[in-house]
């Protein structure tokens, strides 16, 4: 049996935060992985760059309840991560209020938060997953691994993440162990990956990269649609675009609707503008808009070229499932937040029980949304553990 003051479960973005911010406060903290190293998304994160905040914060670059993700940015907005990142040694490069460490390296961002970590006194156990959870009536946590150790603590954070990307590590077990606890996991679907779509059309477009914008229907009702670089795979659409719309196509599905969405070639010109240009320009217009590749795939839908507009401003794409949780960036659900309270990330069933990050029914879209959303929590959830410090007392 070994006991820690407080015991971490996951060393991913949020794990990782959150130790470190109690560690150099002199906190007595475990943290808990079960891959034998650190951050492995983290490392990866925006093909490892790691796109870690975004200037252009607002709760309507999120999925779930923007009111409660509304007063979590109001306590750690992207000036707090950019002031905490540089504390730890990382400079800040922006883009268009994309924010990066000036070296472009995901790694780096995990490196020196597992090394503040140690430095702080953070405890590290690789290899072991969490099994069981068992809340002492004394308020004392329970913690049984596969490994067959025994951790006890007096308060226990779940930072485990979700079950996106499993070569990473995202194997959803956080969710096994909230609802053992009592807690309600809302339905896990992918988000931020692609769509796979029906036709045959999509092999010999493979590769092509394409601005425009792309519409997401389900049972003929816009959910939303999103503009910039769409690219097309073998099996389907992929790109920002697509991304920032996954999780309602993802959603859609599982509840048996038809999803189909659209693509508009030249979003700035209308559909009458366009036929203007095709009729002045002819076939030759229609190479100085798209790929070559096009051509005979959008012909054959319409093979008039004065009418071709319409297909060019909605060109149907039917939409059979998404590239799913083992390529998605991110898992759409997690456990209901009404069951968290927002002030410190707390259960609100069990005392001195933690819930962060990605575990929770919150999602972004691509942009450093996630990742902040992972350091607010555990800013929050440290920041009110530092303020309760006296309760926490061994025994």
């Amino acid at each position: 049996m070994e006991y820690h003051e407080i015991i971490i479960v996951g060393a991913g973005a949020s794990g990782l935060m959150c130790g470190y911010l109690l560690g150099r406060q002199g906190r007595d903290v475990c943290l808990l992985d079960k891959n034998d190293t650190a951050g492995k998304k983290l490392a990866a994160t925006g093909n490892g760059r790691c796109n870690y905040t975004n200037r252009n914060m607002s709760p309507v670059c999120y999925y779930g309840d923007r009111n409660y993700v509304e007063q979590i940015l109001k306590r750690f907005g992207p000036e707090e991560a950019i002031t905490l990142f540089g504390e730890l040694g990382i400079l800040t490069r922006e883009k268009d209020g994309y924010c990066y460490p000036y070296n472009g390296q995901a790694a780096t961002v995990r490196e020196l938060l597992v090394q503040a970590c140690r430095e702080s006194g953070v405890v590290f156990a690789y290899g072991t997953k969490a099994a069981k959870i068992i809340h002492k009536k004394e308020g004392m946590y329970e913690l049984r691994c596969g490994s067959g150790v025994i951790y006890q603590c007096r308060s226990l954070i779940l930072a485990t993440g979700g079950r996106a990307n499993g070569p990473l590590g995202g194997d959803g077990s956080g969710y096994k162990l909230c609802r053992s606890m009592g807690h309600h996991v809302t339905q896990v679907v992918p988000g931020l990956t692609g769509l796979k779509a029906e036709g045959s059309e999509w092999k010999q477009l493979a590769g092509i990269r394409m601005q425009g914008k792309f519409s997401l229907y389900a049972d003929h009702m816009l959910l939303g649609e999103e503009a910039g670089e769409i690219q097309i795979v073998k099996d389907g659409i992929s790109g920002i675009p697509v991304f920032q719309l996954c999780r309602l196509a993802a959603k859609a599905m599982e509840e048996g609707k038809k999803v189909t969405g659209k693509i508009d070639f030249v979003p700035q010109m209308t559909e009458s503008q366009m036929e203007e240009w095709l009729i002045q320009h002819g076939s030759r217009g229609l190479s100085g808009i798209v790929n070559k590749k096009w051509i005979p795939v959008l012909t054959k839908r319409e093979k008039n070229l004065n009418r071709l507009s319409a297909v060019m401003k909605k060109y149907e794409v039917s939409v059979s499932d998404t590239f799913g949780l083992e390529k998605a960036q991110v898992s759409a659900g997690g456990v209901a937040t009404e069951e968290i309270c927002v002030d410190t990330m707390e259960s609100l069933l069990h005392r001195d029980l933690y819930l962060l990050g990605e575990l929770q029914d919150i999602d972004g879209i691509c942009g450093g949304y996630n990742l902040h959303f992972a350091w607010a929590t555990a800013a929050i959830c440290s920041q009110h553990l530092m303020n309760n410090e006296d309760k926490n007392v061994k025994i």
